[in-house]
C-alpha cells in the first residue's frame, strides 16, 4: 500500500501532492501500482524505484550538498548548485501541473524537502507566498522569508 498523499489545492488543471516516506527504502512494485491507480503521473523521489515504475515518471530529488566531514558544512558553491537544481525542478513541476499532470513530491518525513519543493511550485503557479505556505504546511515549519525572496526573484 502506498503512503498517504497530501493533495494540495492548486490552480490546476493538474494536481500537486506531497508525501513522506523513508528515503532509504526502495519503492516496491505494489507501492508504485497504488500511486499509479491514484492517478500519479510524475513522482519526485529521494528513494530509488525498481525497474517497474507502473508507468509513473520517477524524477530523482536533487541530492543535498555533501558535507566534507562530520564537523563541516557544504561549501557555498555546493549549496548554490543544489539550490539551482531545486529551482529548475520547481519550474519543471509547475509546467507539469499546468499541462494537467498529477505530480507528487516525496521525501523523508523529517526534512521538509518535499514541502519546500511543493511550496515553490505553487508560487510559480501564481499562488501568493503566504497562501502557498498555508496549503503545503498548514502547521507551519517553513520560514516565509525565503519564499518571499524566491517569488521576488522568480515570480
Amino acid at each position: 500500500m502506498a503512503p498517504a498523499l497530501h493533495v494540495i489545492a492548486g490552480p490546476g488543471p493538474g494536481q500537486l501532492a506531497t508525501m513522506a516516506r523513508p528515503a532509504e527504502e526502495p519503492w516496491s512494485p505494489q507501492e508504485l501500482d497504488a500511486l499509479a491507480r491514484a492517478g500519479v503521473q510524475v513522482l519526485v523521489s529521494s528513494a530509488a524505484p525498481g525497474p517497474d515504475t507502473a508507468g509513473i515518471e520517477v524524477v530523482p530529488f536533487p541530492a543535498p550538498a555533501p558535507a566534507v566531514d562530520a564537523t563541516s558544512a557544504p561549501s557555498a558553491k555546493e549549496m548554490q548548485q543544489e539550490a539551482k537544481q531545486v529551482v529548475a525542478l520547481a519550474i519543471r513541476l509547475a509546467r507539469e501541473v499546468r499541462a494537467g499532470r498529477f505530480v507528487v513530491t516525496q521525501a523523508a518525513a523529517d526534512n521538509g524537502r518535499s514541502t519546500l519543493l511543493a511550496t515553490m511550485t505553487l508560487a510559480l503557479l501564481g499562488i501568493r507566498p503566504g497562501e502557498a505556505l498555508r496549503r503545503t504546511a498548514p502547521g507551519g515549519g517553513i520560514a516565509p522569508d525565503w519564499l518571499h525572496d524566491f517569488v521576488a526573484t522568480h515570480g
